[in-house]
């Protein structure tokens, strides 16, 4: 499992200000490190050149006025004190590698020194004993301020602020650059929606502008192949339905009442076939403006109408469920599952759940099922299980088929299984926040 960001404008945003801010941060510390590098040095130099001075002074008085001068030249960074006796050396004292060579070399030769405690990092204090060249030895203590060599609060604010400033012209400079992109596959998906939508705007990066100029390209190929299928159509429409008027008159000068009514059962069935495979060709299953709706009356009504009409046909539903759809299109695609159901099982549930984002109409009747191979097979326009063509079997073979591009076009689908204990389960899938 990868811990990057799914969406390109999210790696892109966590590569680029990554990277920036791991060259700021490392940056800042190369900085510090230099900073404090630079102001030891300059303590340490400080120190040693004012300890050299004193000793030096207090070094060439007499012996009557070296402590007078000692309380003279103390302050509350530097102590200084004669004492009579030698030191003892600690068994371990801080250990500096610059401090005490600047001392000896501001001093001079043949200047004895014992330290107790020299300058650690990050804290610069320091004991140091001098041997004067009346036998005594000279104590120097001091301390220098603390706020010389603490890491500066304005210096870590500074760093935070660029490293915002870096983030938001990140964010600023990827939205810019994904943005296309993501119109881009916007469009791709409401296109099988809504061929009349406006072009994309040809702007932004060459490689964006060539994107959308493609798929504008693509979308008007697209649209005058449509718009020539259906004039083909209406064509079609016109020239067939004209001989079945003409064959529909001619039958009913038929003597024969029985042959009479097998031309018409005939001519109805090729109608009913004509104008199915028309509108499904056509599309007119799911031409139709989306609008609001409340979907559990919408059920309600149907389970209402094929009560009246004695089909049993139990709902179980919540009160209200708003969403938008396409109202005719959505009765026609559950009409044709209940007609499924009602067709080969006799009584049909209907039950309305919601989950992971989706509305689920799902629908169970007491048939017997449809085979594993074929449960994908039947959503093929003109398929039918039945090799008979009769009308009272199996219909023209698109009621399945016209159900699902229904549901596809909302977003959703209808799929079909098997009940263990017998009996088809039809589930149609409609999202609850898309917006057809």
């Amino acid at each position: 499992m990868t811990l990057l960001p799914r969406t390109l404008f999210g790696r892109l945003v966590l590569l680029l200000a990554g990277g920036l801010a791991i060259a700021q941060l490392i940056g800042a510390a190369m900085h510090m490190t230099e900073r404090q590098k630079m102001l030891s040095t300059t303590v340490n130099g400080e120190f040693a050149q004012r300890i050299a001075a004193v000793y030096r002074a207090i070094d060439h008085q007499p012996a009557a006025d070296r402590l007078q001068l000692t309380r003279l030249l103390s302050s509350p960074r530097q102590q200084l004190s004669i004492e009579t006796l030698a030191p003892v050396a600690p068994a371990s004292h801080h250990t500096d590698r610059e401090f005490l060579p600047r001392v000896h070399a501001a001093l001079g030769p043949g200047v004895a020194s014992q330290p107790l405690v020299v300058p650690s990092p990050g804290h610069f204090s320091f004991d140091l004993y001098l041997q004067l060249k009346s036998g005594d030895w000279l104590r120097v203590r001091g301390t220098a301020p603390p706020e010389i060599l603490a890491l500066p609060v304005h210096h870590f604010m500074t760093l935070g602020v660029m490293l915002l400033m870096v983030f938001l012209l990140v964010w600023l400079i990827v939205r810019m650059t994904v943005r296309p992109l993501t119109d881009l596959a916007s469009a791709a998906h409401a296109l099988g929606d809504d061929l009349k939508r406006p072009p994309l705007p040809e702007n932004g990066p060459l490689e964006v502008r060539a994107a959308a100029q493609a798929f504008n390209a693509m979308q008007q190929r697209i649209r005058g192949s449509i718009e020539e299928r259906e004039r083909f159509l209406a064509a079609v429409s016109h020239d067939l339905k004209t001989p079945v008027t003409r064959l529909r008159l001619r039958s009913e000068m038929l003597a024969d009442p029985q042959l009479r009514e097998r031309f018409v059962k005939d001519l109805d069935e090729m109608q009913s076939l004509l104008g199915g495979a028309l509108d499904f060709l056509h599309g007119k299953a799911v031409d139709e403006p989306p609008q609001p709706l409340d979907l559990t009356a919408l059920l309600e009504s149907m389970v209402d109408d094929y009560t009246d009409a004695g089909q049993g046909i139990v709902l179980q539903a919540p009160e209200s469920l708003r969403i938008s759809g396409r109202p005719q299109a959505l009765r026609r695609a559950i009409g044709n599952l209940i007609d499924n159901g009602v067709k080969y099982g006799g009584r049909v549930s209907i039950e309305v759940t919601q989950q992971a984002g989706y509305l689920l109409i799902t629908l169970c009747d007491d048939g017997p099922g449809v085979p594993e191979a074929e449960l994908e097979r039947v959503f093929e326009p003109f398929y039918r299980l039945e090799s008979s063509r009769s009308r009272e079997t199996g219909g023209v073979g698109l009621g399945l088929a016209i159900a699902r591009q229904i549901a596809r076009s909302h977003g959703g689908d209808v799929v079909l299984s098997n009940i263990n204990s017998g009996g088809l389960l039809a589930r149609l899938s409609l999202p609850l926040n898309r917006r057809n």
